[in-house]
C-alpha cells in the first residue's frame, strides 16, 4: 500500500511538473511526500515483523473474499509480483474444495479416478473458485455427475504471459498424467476467457515438446476466449499512447503501461494450432438476445466480439449464445448442456 502510494505521487508531481512547470518548492515538497512514505512503509514493515501482530491474522487466502483480491492482484500486476512480493504471487497448482492438491496426493484425492480427466483452468484476475461462485451450474460437479469423468481445477498467476503460462501448465499435466491412479485414456481441457488461450498454449508446447499427454488429448473447448484479440485492451492501449502524446497528460500514461503482460497478450490473442489428436469447441456469447443483430456482433459480451471468441480462422466446431455475459459462460446452463453435449461424444 505504501508502494502504490509513493507510485500516485509520482503520478500526480510528474502531471504538475508538465503542467505547471512545478519550482523548487513544489518539487522539494514531493520529496518530503515520498520520503515520508517510504519511511512509514519501512516502519509499517519493522512493527509488524518484531511485534508479531501479523500472526493474529489470517492470511489473505483464507478467506472467499481475499482469494479474489489476491486473484485480481494477480491479474493486474502479477508479472511483478515474483520479485519483491513473491508472497502474493499465486504459483500454478492444482485445487479441490479450497485446498491445493500436490501432484503426489492425486491418488488420495481421486480414489475412483476416470480414464477421462477434465481440467478447468480460469480466466484473467479469476481463480479456480469463479466456476463455483454464485448462481448457476458447477461446471465440475456436473460433469463428474452426469458422464463419471474426473474434474481438475488449475489455479495459476493470469499476470504472467500466457506462453508461460501454457508452458507451466503443460509440464503440470505431464507430471499429473505420470501420477494418475490409472492411464488416462481421454483429457479435455476447458478454458474460460485468457484460461482458453492458457489452455492451447499447453497444448502448443505439449505437442512441439512431445510430451505423451498430447496423444490422449480429446477436446480443447473455449469459452469467450478472445482469439483475434480483445477490443477492451486495445482501447486501453490506445488511450495510453494518445496521453503519451501530450506533455501535459505524459505522466498519466504510465498508468496505462502498469498493466500486466497477461493483459497486454489479450490485445491481438493467439493463434495457437490445435494438437493433430484434437478437437475445438469454441463458445461466444452476446449480451444481444440475437446474436446475428449488429449490437450482438458490435458489442458482443462487452469483453469480447463474438467474431474473436469464435474465431472462423481456426479449426473447430463453434456456438454463439445470445442473451449471456462474458461470466455467465462460467456457469450457464445452456453453456453447461453445449459443453456436456460435446464431451458425451466419443472424440477417436
Amino acid at each position: 500500500m505504501f508502494d502504490a502510494a509513493g507510485g500516485v505521487v509520482g503520478v500526480v508531481a510528474g502531471t504538475h511538473r508538465a503542467i505547471a512547470g512545478a519550482g523548487p518548492l513544489s518539487g522539494f515538497v514531493y520529496a518530503c511526500v515520498n520520503a515520508g512514505l517510504t519511511i512509514g512503509g519501512a516502519v509499517a514493515d519493522l512493527a509488524i515483523t518484531s511485534t508479531g501482530i501479523g500472526r493474529h491474522y489470517r492470511p489473505l487466502q483464507s478467506t472467499v473474499t481475499g482469494r479474489r483480491l489476491g486473484a485480481a492482484l494477480n491479474g493486474a500486476v502479477g508479472d511483478r509480483l515474483t520479485g519483491r512480493y513473491a508472497a502474493l504471487a499465486t504459483p500454478m497448482r492444482l485445487r479441490d474444495n479450497g485446498v491445493d492438491v500436490p501432484v503426489a496426493a492425486l491418488r488420495a484425492h481421486h480414489p475412483d479416478a476416470s480414464s477421462h480427466v477434465v481440467v478447468l483452468v480460469h480466466g484473467l484476475v479469476e481463480n479456480e473458485e469463479w466456476w463455483q461462485a454464485g448462481d448457476g451450474v458447477d461446471f465440475g460437479r456436473g460433469l463428474a455427475e452426469d458422464l463419471g469423468v474426473s474434474v481438475l481445477r488449475v489455479r495459476y498467476n493470469s499476470g504472467r504471459r500466457v506462453a508461460d503460462n501454457g508452458r507451466e501448465l503443460a509440464v503440470l499435466l505431464a507430471d499429473v498424467a505420470d501420477n494418475w491412479p490409472v492411464p488416462i485414456e481421454r483429457l479435455s481441457l476447458i478454458g474460460h476467457s485468457m484460461g482458453g488461450l492458457v489452455a492451447r498454449a499447453a497444448v502448443h508446447h505439449a505437442s512441439a515438446d512431445g510430451l505423451a499427454w498430447a496423444a490422449v488429448l480429446g477436446d480443447v473447448v473455449c469459452l469467450g476466449t478472445p482469439h483475434q484479440g480483445s477490443d477492451v485492451e486495445r482501447a486501453a492501449e490506445a488511450v495510453g499512447r494518445a496521453l503519451g502524446l501530450f506533455r501535459e497528460s505524459a505522466p498519466l500514461a504510465t498508468l496505462f503501461t502498469l498493466r500486466s503482460s497477461g493483459i497486454k497478450d489479450l490485445r491481438h490473442g493467439h493463434a495457437f494450432e490445435p494438437a493433430p489428436s484434437g478437437r475445438q469447441l469454441f463458445v461466444a456469447a452476446t449480451l444481444a438476445v440475437d446474436p446475428a443483430s449488429w449490437p450482438g456482433r458490435l458489442f458482443g459480451d462487452l469483453l469480447v466480439r463474438p467474431n474473436s471468441a469464435a474465431d472462423p480462422t481456426q479449426p473447430a466446431d463453434r456456438r454463439t449464445l445470445g442473451g449471456l455475459s462474458h461470466t455467465a459462460l462460467l456457469r450457464h446452463p445452456r453453456v453447461y448442456a453445449e459443453i456436456r453435449r460435446w464431451l458425451s461424444t466419443p472424440w477417436q
